[in-house]
C-alpha cells in the first residue's frame, strides 16, 4: 500500500503472511505474519525524515516455539548545501524466541527448553563532504548496545550485554579521464 497526500508526507505498508505445511525442523515456524510501515516527511529539498516500523510474528505450536521481532528505525538527512550534508538516526530491536524440544535419543536431560531474547540499540550519524571539485570526503559511524541473552534449560547465558562503536570513512576524487580513486 502507497499513500502520499502531498509531496511532503508519503506512507508505504506491506502486509505477509506465510504458512508453512510440514516445517523441516522445531524451530522452523508453521505460520509466519509480518508487517512494516515506512513514514516519510520531507518538508523542504534539503531535509527529511523517514521513521520504518517492522513486526513479525512466527510460531510452530506443535513444537512450542514462538519468536517475535519488533524494529523500529528513524533516520533524519539534512543537505546544508551542495558542499555537505548530514545524516543521523536511531534503530531499536527487540528479538525474542522460544521452544521446547524433547529428544527421543541420548543422554540426559531428554527434555530442553530455549529462550533467545535480544534488544539493539543503534545510534547512526554521517557527514558526506565535497570541500573542492572532483574532492569527496565521506565519514560514518555506529554506536551499538545489544542486550542479548540466550538461556538453555535454566543454564546461565553464555554471553550477555555488548557495546562497541564502529566507524568508517571514504576519501575519493575524480581524475579527468581516467576515473574515480576511492580510497
Amino acid at each position: 500500500v502507497y499513500y502520499s497526500p502531498s509531496t511532503v508526507f508519503t506512507l508505504r505498508g506491506e502486509l505477509q503472511s506465510v504458512t508453512n505445511g510440514t516445517p523441516y525442523t522445531r524451530i522452523t515456524p508453521h505460520t509466519n505474519v509480518s508487517s512494516r510501515v515506512v513514514a516519510r516527511v520531507q518538508p523542504s529539498d534539503r531535509i527529511s525524515i523517514e521513521n520504518n516500523l517492522s513486526l513479525r510474528n512466527a510460531e510452530f505450536t506443535a513444537a512450542d516455539y514462538r519468536n517475535t521481532m519488533r524494529s523500529n528505525a528513524t533516520t533524519i538527512n539534512y543537505t546544508l548545501n551542495n558542499k555537505l550534508a548530514l545524516v543521523g538516526g536511531f534503530t531499536y530491536d527487540s528479538f525474542l524466541a522460544t521452544t521446547s524440544v524433547t529428544f527421543l535419543r541420548g543422554v540426559a536431560p531428554l527434555q530442553a527448553t530455549w529462550r533467545d531474547q535480544t534488544i539493539n540499540r543503534v545510534w547512526q550519524a554521517g557527514i558526506d563532504a565535497r570541500p573542492v571539485p572532483k574532492l569527496s570526503l565521506q565519514l560514518s559511524g555506529n554506536y551499538v548496545r545489544t542486550t542479548g541473552v540466550g538461556e538453555i534449560s535454566g543454564e546461565s547465558p553464555a554471553f550477555g550485554p555488548l557495546r562497541w562503536p564502529m566507524a568508517t570513512g571514504t576519501i575519493a576524487y575524480d581524475f579527468p579521464k581516467a576515473g574515480r580513486l576511492s580510497i
